[in-house]
């Protein structure tokens, strides 16, 4: 090998063209060793690069081979053996940058892979240039939705997407600061207006739940976000929306609100209402009797039946305020009355005393 290095260096230097740092050349691979690499290069001159400058930006230096034509940027034109100093790291990253730019400016669509989360966002890695993609620039889908926004736990749902593939694009390219960042939400723009363009309220959809969280659950579709709130969940009580649903949790939705690309949905309305089946048989006018269950500043509660409530507002009973009900009503008596009407929205049977 010592033999083949002098044969390189002694070639016939009568017509070298010298170049200029930071020169951009393209050349072909003489020999490749774990430690450099040489190239031969325009008008006979020999082009040098260290194992450093061969790898970590696209090229690694496993994949070059002795007779490829690959492109490298000139570090030094001449160093004390003769030889140019090439970089095929630089020269990519130069490559990298130029591309970018021009994604950006095209606003065409790319794929990164993570590699890296922290509290702000998600770190990435286009052909060896690292790009961070903010929170908010995630899809619903990959929001990290927790409870009280504690810190720690949304780095830990952020580091579960380290070695994905996101589909993206690119929104600022900077190489003087050398930061690029990229949204996953902007790839996802046209799939999302064609959604919010064509959804009215009172559709039925399909979606997956994206979060969970003690209001209620979000359920994503077709790249857009809505809220099931908890009061929309079931047509009884729900105290942990977490019990009945997890993340990825397939789920059919009505449409029930829609404010600019802020949506409403409902479970509950997509079954007929329990309670409309319990009060068939209650009329207004009709003389009914429940037990009092409990009484607040509204008026006074009363069983009517197992899943029935009724309730005498506070005036019938000639005060203001619940307190001052204390010593007029107590809990488990019977009050009879008569129903004024039924409302079906409350859940409640409207009352007056005899």
């Amino acid at each position: 090998m010592a033999t083949d290095m002098q044969q390189l260096l002694d070639k016939d230097h009568s017509a070298l063209v010298f170049f200029k740092a930071g020169e951009s050349i393209k050349g072909t691979i003489l020999d490749v060793n774990d430690s450099r690499v040489l190239m031969e290069l325009p008008s006979g001159m020999t082009g040098l690069i260290t194992r450093r400058e061969a790898t970590g930006y696209g090229a690694e230096g496993e994949e070059l081979e002795e007779g490829m034509t690959i492109e490298a940027t000139v570090i030094d034109p001449e160093n004390e053996e003769g030889l140019v100093m090439l970089s095929l790291r630089r020269a990519s990253q130069d490559t990298a940058w130029a591309e970018l730019n021009s994604i950006m400016e095209d606003e065409r669509i790319i794929k990164v892979k993570i590699e890296e989360a922290n509290k702000g966002g998600l770190m990435a890695k286009y052909k060896g240039l690292r790009a961070f993609l903010p929170v908010s620039q995630l899809m619903p889908m990959n929001y990290p939705r927790v409870e009280g926004a504690d810190s720690g736990e949304i780095l830990k749902k952020l580091q579960e997407h380290i070695g994905k593939e996101f589909v993206v694009r690119v929104l600022n390219v900077s190489r003087e600061n050398s930061k690029i960042i990229i949204s996953e939400k902007l790839a996802h723009q046209s799939q999302m207006g064609d959604t919010l363009k064509n959804i009215e309220v009172g559709d039925r959809v399909e979606g997956h739940v994206s979060g969970v969280v003690k209001f209620g659950i979000f359920v994503t579709f077709g790249g857009v976000e809505g809220l099931v709130h908890v009061s929309e969940l079931e047509w009884g009580h729900v105290s942990d929306p977490g019990r009945n649903y997890g993340i990825g949790d397939k789920v059919e939705v009505l449409v029930i609100g829609q404010e600019n690309d802020k949506l409403s949905f409902s479970i509950k309305q997509l079954t007929e209402d329990p309670w409309l089946g319990y009060v068939e048989k209650y009329t207004e006018g009709q003389a009914v009797t429940g037990k009092v269950t409990r009484w607040n500043d509204n008026g006074v509660f009363v069983e009517i039946d197992s899943e029935v409530q009724g309730l005498f507002s506070i005036d019938q009973f000639g005060v203001e305020k619940g307190a001052e009900l204390t010593s007029m009503v107590k809990e488990g008596e019977s009050i009879s009355g008569t129903i004024l009407s039924v409302n079906a929205d409350s859940h409640r049977v409207e009352l007056k005393k005899d």
